[in-house]
């Protein structure tokens, strides 16, 4: 679905609009659930807003700054609602079948770019499975979650950001690609201001020896 519902790559879409050939989207046994269809749209609606919030949150913080407990809440809170939202797609869309899965992945890249391509689905798996290691870490071992090398945090971030970009901006359009795109243009500013103040997102732990006073 999508930060609108259309995330064709990585989250099962809703960009097409309720109705006949809204219900014909979902699983047979479901055509008439209208709250599988609420579940699936706001469950990724907020997954979305809650990662572009830590996102936010932690280019912003200070230069060296460790991230806060509330942080780490809203980093396993977007998790979450993602898998929330993986597990209500699999359920009122495609009756747990990932061949189902696979071919409406298929029948949305046809329409939007002109090749199916069902195997996309597995980017969406790929997703979940990365997000939810992460968050894991985090809980499981803080420590070396926090040490652990720039080069890996930003790849996981890269690879995250990569997959939503393309589910809430470029298959998507009207305010959801419109939103997308602003929310982009902040996290590129804050990215930019770090780049340039040359800090860390997340520092790993030095003891620095102090320096002599000069008279």
């Amino acid at each position: 679905m999508s930060s609108g519902d259309n995330l064709p790559l990585i989250l099962w879409s809703a960009r097409r609009p309720l109705g006949r050939q809204r219900s014909r989207s979902l699983h047979p046994a479901f055509r008439n659930v209208m709250p599988g269809i609420l579940l699936t749209r706001w469950t990724i609606r907020l997954a979305l807003a809650l990662y572009a919030l830590y996102l936010a949150s932690r280019l912003a913080s200070a230069p060296g700054e460790r991230p806060r407990p509330w942080q780490r809440h809203v980093w396993t809170a977007a998790c979450a609602s993602f898998l929330v939202h993986l597990a209500a797609a699999m359920h009122f869309y495609h009756g747990w079948s990932h061949q189902a899965a696979v071919d409406d992945t298929a029948r949305q890249t046809e329409a939007l770019l002109g090749v199916a391509f069902g195997e996309g689905i597995y980017f969406s798996y790929v997703f979940a499975a990365l997000w939810l290691a992460d968050v894991l870490w985090w809980w499981v071992g803080p420590a070396s979650y926090l040490a652990r090398g720039r080069w890996l945090e930003w790849g996981v971030h890269a690879y995250l950001f990569f997959i939503a970009f393309h589910g809430a901006v470029v298959f998507e359009s009207g305010p959801t690609r419109w939103g997308g795109l602003l929310v982009t243009s902040i996290l590129a500013a804050l990215v930019l201001r770090r780049l340039v103040a040359r800090s860390p997102l997340v520092p790993a732990a030095r003891s620095h020896p102090s320096s002599p006073e000069h008279p």
